[in-house]
This record gives structure tokens, C-alpha cells and sequence, in this order.
């Protein structure tokens, strides 16, 4: 089981900041990703897990793909998520296997979401793993950074959100460019019907 420490900021200017982050030292070489996801519930209830359709590669022309399944324990403090993530993953043939098999199990599908853009790793402290940059555009929402550290251990938490923080000052990103909310709860302020 891991623990994720991430945050998310809307970008205003994507270009630019692209040309920042592949100026970082020791930044490695952009990944195209493509990420479709399907959240299912109960009739009538909040998501209670993902089916992610994730595709990557050196362009967007040239992705392989995966399905990866998650429920997460979510926590969320002044725009800093630590997520409790339980996860297991399939090959990308068997998605629609996959969302028949939930389907008849009587759980529906209540929102979907999908982000298109560039992800990169660095080294951000030493006492820390590498950190996951990713540059994205979610469909309807517009543009976002997503910084996180995957932990083995909870107790770096703290250290990993000032690592967070540290980062969005590097690339020139005000800490009132955070997002509090997750991606769900927006998508539904946008389509109250999901």
C-alpha cells in the first residue's frame, strides 16, 4: 500500500510553464499520457473506485496503455491530498470486460474524466522519492500541474508537502493557484446531472 502527497494548480499559461519545468535540472524527458477514467458507485452514492484507461509514450502517436484499478482513502488539507491508495493492474484489453464485469455486480457509472498531457520525474529531496510532474488539460476543467510523491511511509508527509510547496515556487506558480477540490467535485459543478 502507498501513500500519495500531491497537489494540483491551475496553469494558466501551459506553454510556458512546459518551457520551465524542462529547464530543471535533472528533469527527465517528457512522457505524452493519455488517462480515461471511470468512476464507479453504488446507485445514488459517491465514487467509491476507479477504472483508469492510461496510456503513455514518447509521443501521442506511440502509446501503450494499461487499465489500473483503484480505491482510494482520501484526505485533503489546504489543497494537499494524502491519498491512501489501494490499487491492481490489467492490460488495457480487457477494459471492456472490466466495465461489464461492474455493471452486472450492480455498481453504475457516475462521472468520467479524462486528462491529456506531458509527465516528468525528478529528484526533489534526497530523503524523499522521485517526484511525478505531470502538465495536463482535463476535458472541461482546462489546464493543471499535478506534483506528487508516491511514500512507503506516512510519517513523511509533512516533509513531502514542503517539497510540494518548494517546487511550485521553482517553476514561478503562486500558492493561489491550488486547487482544493478534487477533480470529481468539479466536473459535477459542471454537469450536475453526473
Amino acid at each position: 500500500m502507498a501513500f500519495e502527497v500531491e497537489l494540483k494548480a491551475h496553469v494558466s499559461e501551459p506553454l510556458v510553464l512546459k518551457a520551465r519545468i524542462e529547464e530543471i535540472r535533472g528533469i527527465s524527458v517528457a512522457l505524452c499520457e493519455l488517462k480515461q477514467d471511470t468512476y464507479f458507485s453504488r446507485p445514488g452514492e459517491e465514487a467509491l473506485f476507479r477504472m483508469r484507461a492510461e496510456h503513455s509514450g514518447p509521443c501521442f502517436e506511440q502509446m501503450q496503455g494499461t487499465l489500473v484499478f483503484t480505491h482510494k482513502n482520501k484526505a485533503l488539507k489546504g489543497g494537499v491530498e494524502v491519498n491512501e491508495e489501494v490499487e491492481f493492474f490489467s492490460s488495457s484489453d480487457q477494459e471492456d470486460s472490466a466495465l461489464a464485469f461492474f455493471l452486472s455486480l450492480g455498481y453504475v457509472v457516475c462521472i468520467t474524466k479524462t486528462k491529456k498531457g506531458h509527465r516528468y520525474t525528478c529528484p526533489a529531496n534526497p530523503a524523499l522519492p522521485p517526484l511525478t510532474i505531470e502538465l495536463v488539460e482535463v476535458i472541461g476543467l482546462g489546464w493543471f500541474l499535478e506534483i506528487e510523491f508516491v511514500l512507503e511511509e506516512k510519517e513523511r508527509s509533512d516533509q513531502a508537502k514542503d517539497a510540494l510547496l518548494a517546487f511550485l515556487a521553482l517553476v514561478g506558480i503562486e500558492k493561489t493557484a491550488i486547487e482544493g477540490q478534487y477533480y470529481m467535485q468539479m466536473l459535477k459543478k459542471k454537469k450536475p446531472e453526473a
